[in-house]
């Protein structure tokens, strides 16, 4: 076989994840499973698939992981592969790297990785406190579109109203500036991405258009208190939710 890839995706010590994904890796330590999980006759890499889980998990490089997700899958996937790989997986994701190169909203999707029944409470209190570190980290560093975000966690089984609440929750000055980098940079327009299953894009779209996130924004817009440049771009999210409300529809 040829040399293997370099690990990448590795988590610096001085990370805001690096307890988090220690964590993982603790909370989610298991037996090696017995196959992929996924397509064996023409998905994979031959060479990937034959040496897939050959490394340790921690030192699982980041083109298997990639190519591994490349694989056809029939959702949901066996428990045992998933738990064995998903501390792999959070550490890509919180690396800033997307675990498949279909995009980031199909990241956690394999399995109800989302459904609180599904693990111990150690693997909950791990798999929760990364969603709601991952999802308020995008917003400050605007890395990703929310709905990209929210996307992954919704199609993952988390419930969807709980993390609109999160984002409802979250400080003007770190949300408005998100929405209008992903709405606004051109002609305004409300960003639903391609990749939600079942209702969860008309979900996503009501709250982003919704009465109640139109008027706080118009109200930070007035404030006198507002930073302008805030106040401007405040403006113009509340501009983009009015053109597409359904609510808004014949007001003057």
């Amino acid at each position: 076989m040829t040399a293997k890839p370099d690990i990448g995706a590795r988590l610096a010590e001085d990370s805001p994840y690096a307890a988090l994904i220690d964590a993982a890796y603790g909370a989610f330590a298991c037996a090696t499973p017995p196959a992929t999980g996924v397509c064996t006759d023409c998905c994979m890499d031959p060479e990937i698939e034959a040496d897939f889980l050959n490394p340790p998990i921690r030192e699982m490089p980041l083109t298997y992981v990639q190519d591994w997700f490349f694989a056809a899958c029939n959702p949901p996937l066996a428990k045992s592969v998933w738990m064995y790989l998903l501390p792999r997986v959070l550490e890509v994701l919180a690396c800033g790297q997307d675990p498949s190169y279909a995009g980031l909203e199909v990241s956690l999707s394999r399995f109800p990785t989302g459904d609180r029944s599904q693990w111990t409470d150690a693997q909950w209190q791990v798999l929760d406190g990364f969603q709601r570190q991952f999802l308020h980290d995008q917003v400050r560093r605007r890395e990703n579109a929310l709905d990209d975000v929210l996307c992954m966690f919704g199609n993952a089984g988390w419930p969807l109203d709980d993390l609109f609440a999160q984002v409802a929750a979250m400080p003007d000055h770190d949300l408005i500036p998100k929405l209008w980098a992903d709405w606004c940079q051109g002609r305004p327009t409300i960003w639903i991405t391609a990749f939600w299953e079942a209702s969860g894009n008309s979900a996503a779209f009501a709250f982003y258009t919704s009465q109640a996130l139109y008027d706080r924004i118009v109200a930070t817009a007035l404030s006198d208190d507002t930073d302008p440049d805030l106040a401007a771009k405040a403006m113009r999210v509340a501009d983009a939710i009015f053109a597409n409300a359904d609510w808004a529809l014949g007001a003057d």
